[in-house]
């Protein structure tokens, strides 16, 4: 099975443990998502490693939900959700810069695309909305994290 990434990165200005607490907790996360989620359940947990969401969306009107399972391979700078049904993988990293002023946070997805001209349209389509859906959410995101800082 084929798969495609779709990487967006954006320069934050407002330091990297404020930029990273809004990404962990779902509370906060809550409020940097943009228009095409609909909702965002916690199931288990709420921040950080060990919590489970479950995010409905809905994109050119076709509705889906997603199982998020929530890991720290690196507390503090990176936090990975992973669908547990498809597989999705997706890689918030925030670095620093300028000596920890302000930081550039990186989200990575990873996904596998279904078999046959469904993914092909998949892979031809599916990247395009999710950059522009993810460069909304990283606008929102640092509007907030400066507020938060």
């Amino acid at each position: 099975m084929s798969t495609f990434q779709v990487v967006v990165k954006k320069v934050i200005d407002a330091p990297p443990a404020a930029v990273y607490g809004v990404i962990v907790d779902m509370d906060e996360h809550r409020k940097i998502l943009p228009k095409e989620f609909t909702a965002l359940t916690v199931e288990k947990g709420g921040k950080g490693a060990g919590t489970v969401v479950r995010a409905e969306m809905k994109v050119m009107g076709v509705k889906a939900a997603h199982r998020l399972v929530i890991t720290e391979p690196e507390p503090g700078r990176i936090m990975k959700e992973v669908d547990t049904a498809t597989g999705v993988d997706t890689t918030w990293t925030v670095n620093p810069l300028d000596g920890g002023r302000r930081c550039e946070l990186t989200l990575d997805t990873k996904m596998r695309v279904k078999p046959g001209l469904q993914g092909w349209v998949e892979k031809l389509i599916t990247p395009g909305i999710m950059k522009g859906m993810y460069q909304r959410e990283l606008d929102l995101l640092a509007a907030h994290a400066r507020t938060k800082a």
